[in-house]
């Protein structure tokens, strides 16, 4: 969501099935992004159509060389049809690039000393199982005895932000229950894309953050520069939301992103997901963007909830000399995010 500094077109809540809201990611001539691409992948694996499952990661990787959740997949789909050479390089790729989380990483190793150990390289797997336990002991001896490949999918990646939710909880503690957003850039990638991870406590009930932050009609009167909103319900019960962002001199940024939420056992976790906006040209919008919320009860801190925001996105191409766009649209507005709720929070 672009650390939510968005743009709003108008205020109307629409009640309409919304094609792009449904996406079938088997249709490939309905692929845009590397998201896309990298979705209807997931999907052929959950299938057993790993060839169509290679072919579809290659173009993810083709759109967006950054984009390592397809990269590795696309290992996993090589491992699978036992072109285990092949997948090694993959993710020794990923684990060369120094991409992702700590748990990311986990799985870069795993999945290749799995295929290592198909292959035959007794040294490597060896290695690479030594490098597992360095990384997270617990884990490590949870998984030793899996003997499939991790699927960097959409379950994996909502266990993976909850992992590490908790990690940055538990490495800045004290610095959190006294206030402090803690922000973090999770992986090292192009310039103009970035992956940040923050959290933060905000004071009020668990129903009343996540109600300011899924009231997205509202969100020009407390979000970061978002000056305009269209809503619109879709069928499965998930919200597409047309954001237009207003930038310094005079730049402007619009982009359409699909969410859903989940409200289960005093945690609610908002998702989203960038979409298909025809007519927009490349330097008014961004090539791809999205993340989630986690937000729940904080039993340490009474009356106030703990809030993990996690967002990759892909810029594009910005005019020469205005690199400072990168920084407003991710660092800068995070903490602003944060600020922007509690207030609207005490408006309430």
């Amino acid at each position: 969501m672009i650390a939510h500094q968005i743009i709003i077109l108008s205020s109307c809540l629409i009640l309409s099935n919304i094609s792009t809201g449904d996406v079938n990611y088997s249709d490939q001539n309905n692929l845009i992004t590397a998201y896309d691409f990298y979705l209807s992948g997931n999907k052929f694996c959950h299938d057993g159509k790993y060839d169509k499952a290679i072919s579809t990661f290659i173009k993810s990787t083709e759109l967006d060389p950054d984009y390592y959740y397809a990269r590795i997949n696309l290992g996993v789909a090589l491992a699978r049809t036992g072109q285990f050479k092949e997948a090694i390089e993959k993710f020794t790729f990923c684990i060369n690039k120094k991409w992702g989380s700590s748990s990311d990483r986990f799985v870069f190793y795993f999945n290749r000393s799995l295929a290592a150990g198909a292959a035959g390289d007794k040294r490597l797997t060896l290695n690479d199982q030594a490098t597992l336990e360095k990384l997270d002991p617990l884990r490590a001896g949870k998984v030793k005895d899996i003997g499939d490949y991790i699927l960097m999918d959409v379950n994996y990646i909502e266990r993976r932000n909850l992992a590490d939710k908790d990690r940055l909880l538990n490495s800045n503690r004290m610095a959190i229950t006294k206030g402090k957003v803690v922000i973090r850039q999770v992986a090292e990638l192009e310039k103009n894309k970035q992956e940040y991870e923050a959290i933060g406590l905000i004071s009020g009930t668990l129903k009343e953050v996540s109600g300011v932050l899924e009231d997205f009609a509202s969100y020009p009167k407390f979000m970061p520069d978002v000056e305009e909103i269209t809503v619109r319900i879709c069928a499965d019960g998930g919200k597409i939301v047309d954001y237009k962002l207003g930038l310094p001199m005079g730049f402007v940024k619009k982009y359409r992103l699909k969410f859903d939420s989940k409200n289960a056992g005093g945690r609610t976790q908002i998702s989203w997901k960038k979409l298909p906006w025809d007519g927009l040209k490349a330097e008014q919008t961004v090539v791809d963007t999205y993340g989630q919320w986690i937000i729940e009860d904080f039993p340490d801190q009474n009356g106030q909830v703990l809030a993990y925001y996690r967002v990759y996105t892909d810029i594009g191409k910005i005019p020469l000399g205005t690199g400072w766009i990168v920084d407003i649209m991710t660092t800068e507005s995070i903490k602003k995010m944060f600020e922007g709720t509690q207030r609207r929070i005490e408006e309430k």
